[in-house]
């Protein structure tokens, strides 16, 4: 970075939202990214898979793009991987663990180049130009979490990642609290810290604390257990296959992420169990039913995933039947409640016993809570304070805290996606915006769903459609009769009458056509739609998408 140049620090996802957290750090020459994140579409989104950041700002930066750091394997942070690396082509950064979830997250998607993978390790420094890039071990959900200290000729900058302090973990190694102390004597300039927990008093349970209570559901259950949690919780997983060994049970996977990360996971020594313990889902049904636990993948209620599938009976190799246990072993993602408990509904309806986040504990965060931030506020001593990682009441109650840690107001920076934050010599503020916002991904469509299909897609759930087709004499041009279809908007059984008024009255319209007034088709559709919706709300009081088609015969 030039002499007074500025650094800017660009968050393009996950700042007011929860999920596709990513993060720009650019100077003059250098940009590194963290992350790439998705997050799951919400019930405005009809039809979309996903929803990815906007990497429009990168595009023409491309040369300055030095990396992208993961901080860690869920799919909030690595999802949008295959997006990102088929418009820019970058080294990825991670621990052994996290690039074995990304390198599983590419596969099935067809990539211009062949991804350079870099495997790093907590306590390491990495120098990309003018910016070094210093790696802390964290603790949260999934092993092999690092938190980033970027050195800047500013000033240090601390991005948190994804943490929890655990002082009891179940499997993980302790936060580095001594190099966070080391950052704090040196002096760190900036903060960013993950606020989802931030609205939480005290401290976030321990993952260690599960063991047991896990562990007398499973053993006490008389039929089959099913437990669904993120297929990269590789703690949960490894907790499940040590209890199922203590209680003699065996373990079946359900779906392709599960059975995938599972194998990945064991074959890096992450994972540890005896073969003998796992057994296909179509060898389910020959065990007795209170001696298999199957481990699947679902706990958001996606619609193609193995929980939705056995929920609605639709999965080959068993059903759920009444004296069956399922634990829903993870917190719902805002957004999602809706569809998990129509899941959650259509279990019970099967005669499970259903355990879910606030029926019983057998869940725990990995996110900090109020007393945990504040913590990692008192070790770093940070002069400024950004939030990350939350919905925009979490950057909120996370900015209050600092305040309350004593950080001055102006020091305290609340910023959404698209703003960029300067960093020179006579402070940090936010000075400008960037493109950001949501990148809808539908089957192998990239970004070709905007607003206005959405618009379309939810008027279609809402109304229906009608379409009306008038025919005109290739010969003669002379209109016909009309035909009007509908779909999701009367039943033509008892509709007739009202159907055929429409019919008359699209007739009556076309014959009073203006032709020779030199207005096109366009004007007769226009007005065709205009009349129709008039007609139909008088009659319905509803407002169907209209599509009127001119048709030569």
């Amino acid at each position: 970075m030039g002499a007074g140049g500025q650094l800017r620090v660009i968050p393009l996802g996950g700042l007011g939202e929860i999920g596709k957290n990513m993060m720009l750090v650019e100077s003059d020459d250098t940009i590194i990214i963290v992350d790439a994140g998705m997050m799951f579409p919400e019930e405005q989104m009809p039809g979309v898979d996903l929803v990815i950041p906007d990497f429009s700002y990168l595009v023409d930066k491309k040369r300055k793009v030095k990396a992208l750091i993961l901080t860690h394997g869920h799919e909030d942070h690595i999802g949008a991987l295959p997006y990102l690396l088929q418009v820019i082509n970058v080294p990825v950064y991670g621990t052994k663990l996290t690039l074995g979830f990304a390198k599983n997250r590419l596969e099935g998607h067809s990539l211009p180049f062949r991804p350079e993978f870099v495997e790093v390790t907590p306590r390491q420094q990495i120098s990309f130009g003018g910016l070094g890039a210093e790696f802390f071990r964290v603790c949260h959900s999934v092993p092999d979490g690092i938190g980033i200290a970027f050195h800047t000729p500013y000033g240090i900058i601390v991005h948190s990642g994804d943490f929890k302090i655990d002082f009891t973990p179940a499997y993980s190694d302790f936060m580095d609290f001594y190099k966070l102390a080391e950052l704090g004597e040196k002096g760190v300039l900036l903060l960013m810290a993950d606020s989802t927990n931030a609205e939480n008093e005290g401290y976030t349970p321990s993952e260690g604390k599960l063991s047991t209570t896990l562990k007398e559901t499973i053993a006490g259950s008389p039929g089959k257990v099913l437990v669904t949690t993120f297929a990269s919780s590789i703690h949960r997983i490894q907790q499940i296959f040590d209890i199922c060994v203590q209680v003699e049970k065996k373990v079946a996977l359900l779906g392709k992420s599960m059975e995938k990360n599972v194998a990945m996971a064991k074959s890096l020594g992450y994972l540890r169990f005896p073969e003998s313990v796992l057994i296909s889902p179509e060898k389910v049904i020959s065990y007795g039913r209170g001696r298999v636990v199957v481990l699947t993948t679902g706990s958001q209620g996606e619609p193609m995933s193995a929980l939705s599938r056995v929920a609605s009976g639709k999965y080959k190799a068993f059903d759920v039947e009444k004296g069956d246990t399922v634990i829903i072993s993870a917190s719902i993602i805002p957004g999602n409640e809706r569809i998990v408990t129509r899941i959650i509904n259509s279990l019970f309806r099967k005669g499970a016993s259903v355990i879910y986040e606030g029926f019983e504990d057998l869940h725990v965060s990995g996110h900090a809570s109020r007393e945990e931030l504040k913590l990692l506020m008192a070790i770093t001593k940070p002069r400024y304070v950004l939030p990350i990682h939350g919905e925009f009441r979490h950057l909120v109650h996370h900015s209050n805290l600092a305040k309350q840690m004593g950080i001055k107001e102006e020091r305290v920076i609340i910023a959404e996606d698209g703003d960029v934050i300067g960093i020179d010599a006579n402070g940090i503020s936010i000075v400008d915006r960037v493109p950001a916002g949501h990148v809808f991904i539908d089957g192998k469509g990239v970004g070709d769903v905007e607003t206005t299909v959405l618009r379309d897609r939810e008027k279609l759930s809402a109304d229906g459609i009608l379409v009306a087709v008038v025919p005109i004499g290739m010969d003669s041009k002379e209109f016909l009769p009309p035909e009007i279809f509908t779909r999701g908007f009367l039943n033509p059984k008892i509709a007739d009458d009202l159907i055929n008024s429409a019919k008359d009255l699209v007739f009556q319209f076309v014959r009073q056509y203006p032709r020779d007034r030199g207005i096109g088709w366009d004007g007769l559709k226009n007005g065709l739609r205009r009349e129709l919706k008039s007609f139909f709300f008088k009659e319905t009081a509803r407002s169907p998408m209209i599509v009127p088609i001119i048709i030569e015969v």
